[in-house]
């Protein structure tokens, strides 16, 4: 401790500037927690190989790993160990008590927050950021492959959890008085020329007011760019959360191409209800764009006659309308509107005159929900791969519904392992072995090396680099 103590003061006169003084004490506090990590699992590494010694395992080799950080650049020597046996293959026992997998360079918390940090800025700034606030160096290469990651990551968690949920029967099933199911979709630019869409659908169990907002009750949200896949994850949490037998469900959209009412009925096959609305913004963007030769307060008179629901006033409008086109293009537009409200007419009834037993609230929230994809994910010209469209779509999607750190922490072989009673015996001998003492540091010293590492002055400049514990 008079040590560090120490090497603070000493940093701190010999700073010109307050930027220069904080810039060292940062680097000096990094170099000595890596020194210590490095230490601290060196020494774990050598009680870990003397546990499995026992169980008939012999030393291999010794190897360095090297793994990257918030906290900086961390590199350590640990033992690969192996039993003798024609199918005997050989591992790490730190790697494996660490939950570190092959190739894996970078830790959890660090590809979770590079992830976080992405979703809201390209992936140039978002390196930026992570150089500027941490001692590491990453390219947008990089940030775009930990996006993938970690996409790739949470897809298969949300994989194994509809796994998990179809095969538990222990699970309590909810039955609110009310479910809202509302979907859409959203185009994004390809590579080349062409256009991918994302397709999404979200629930809630309506809104209620917190002040001045509106917020949804428990909403759950879901997005892919593959629509069958998308389908399938809703029905299984649907039936798996939900006793749908006891549950009225109304849902919403826009009408489109894979979101009618009898995709959502699919969906909620044994509900106690179902109603579909079609939605009024759209309703209304479509009076607009056929009918955008006519008269505006002609227009506000049919605008009303479907809000109020009235059959028979609306068609008298919509010939009034017709009377009133000039050229073959306005009358074919007309017509198309008419086709349009009589293909949609019983979703275009106002929830008030359906026979349903709660209030309704939380529907039309869908388009809004767009922006944390469209803001990140469109203008500027962004084009998305495949690939790396449905990563940043399932990695937007984990935050949104705050999964993220639970998929971190239940991947099957995720970055996380459990704390094994060895790897525990392990710390208190550990602990024992090495009391607190005060001194005055290590005096380090190297040997210079112009050629490869794997050459014999490599190889010795190594040994002396490398802390050796008794």
């Amino acid at each position: 401790m008079e040590y560090i103590i120490a090497e603070i003061i000493k940093t701190i006169k010999e700073s010109d500037t307050a930027i220069i003084r904080e810039t060292k004490l940062l680097q000096l506090f990094m170099r000595i927690f890596t020194e210590a990590l490095v230490c601290a699992l060196e020494i774990m590494d050598t009680e870990l190989v003397e546990q499995y010694k026992k169980q008939g395992y012999q030393i291999e080799r010794r190897d360095r790993r090297t793994i990257q950080g918030l906290f900086g650049t961390v590199t350590y020597q640990r033992r690969r160990i192996r039993k003798e046996g024609p199918r005997a293959k050989g591992f790490y026992p730190l790697d494996i008590q660490l939950g570190l997998k092959k190739y894996q360079r970078y830790t959890a918390l660090f590809m979770k927050r590079v992830a976080e940090a992405a979703t809201g800025s390209v992936y140039r700034t978002t390196a930026d950021i992570i150089n500027r606030l941490t001692l590491t160096s990453i390219s947008h290469q990089t940030v775009g492959n930990i996006i993938k990651q970690v996409g790739r990551g949470y897809a298969e968690w949300e994989q194994s959890q509809e796994h998990k949920k179809a095969h538990s029967g222990a699970t309590a099933q909810c039955h609110p008085p009310l479910l809202c199911l509302e979907g859409d979709g959203l185009l994004v630019k390809g590579q080349g020329a062409k256009q991918q869409e994302i397709h999404r659908i979200q629930i809630s169990e309506g809104s209620t007011r917190c002040g001045t907002r509106t917020m949804l009750v428990h909403p759950h949200y879901f997005a892919s760019m593959n629509h069958g896949e998308l389908v399938t994850q809703v029905t299984a949490y649907l039936q798996s959360k939900y006793d749908l037998a006891h549950v009225v469900v109304v849902s919403n959209s826009d009408g489109g191409s894979g979101y009618g009412k009898d995709v959502f009925g699919s969906l909620v096959i044994g509900c106690k209800q179902h109603e579909h609305v079609l939605d009024r913004y759209h309703v209304n963007r479509k009076l607009k764009e056929r009918l955008y030769f006519i008269d505006p307060a002609l227009q506000d008179e049919i605008r009303n006659a479907l809000r109020e629901y009235r059959w028979e006033p609306l068609q008298v409008l919509l010939d009034t309308a017709e009377s009133q086109a000039e050229t073959p293009e306005e009358i074919v537009h007309v017509q198309k509107l008419r086709q349009y409200i009589v293909r949609n007419w019983v979703s275009l009834a106002p929830l008030k005159l359906r026979k349903i037993a709660v209030s309704a609230s939380g529907i039309g929230t869908c388009e809004s929900n767009h922006r944390i994809y469209s803001y990140r994910m469109k203008k500027q010209g962004r084009h998305w791969s495949r690939t790396g469209g449905t990563a940043m779509v399932k990695v937007i999607t984990a935050i949104r519904n705050k999964e993220l750190d639970q998929a971190f922490a239940d991947w099957t072989k995720g970055f996380t392992a459990p704390v094994s009673r060895t790897f525990r015996g392990t710390m208190r001998r550990v602990m024992r072995k090495i009391p607190f003492q005060t001194h005055v540091g290590i005096h380090h010293g190297r040997i210079c090396n112009n050629g490869p590492s794997s050459s014999a002055i490599g190889k010795l400049a190594n040994s002396f680099s490398t802390p050796a514990f008794l």
